[in-house]
């Protein structure tokens, strides 16, 4: 009975009560590399096109 309660608080402390969603979740580093290669690119991409036209 009382290894539960332990349990539950032991998991509450080391944040182990949440669902990890993965890498990407939001605001952890792969989202963060994500979102600036992302910002990056579309920022080339632009340049780009408004060299050509």
């Amino acid at each position: 009975m009382f290894s539960d309660v332990t349990d539950s608080i032991e998991r509450k402390l080391f944040h182990d009560d949440k669902i990890d969603p993965g890498t990407f979740s939001f605001m952890e580093p792969g989202w963060w590399v994500l979102h600036a290669t992302a910002i990056a690119s579309i920022y080339l991409i632009g340049s780009k096109m408004h060299r050509r036209f």
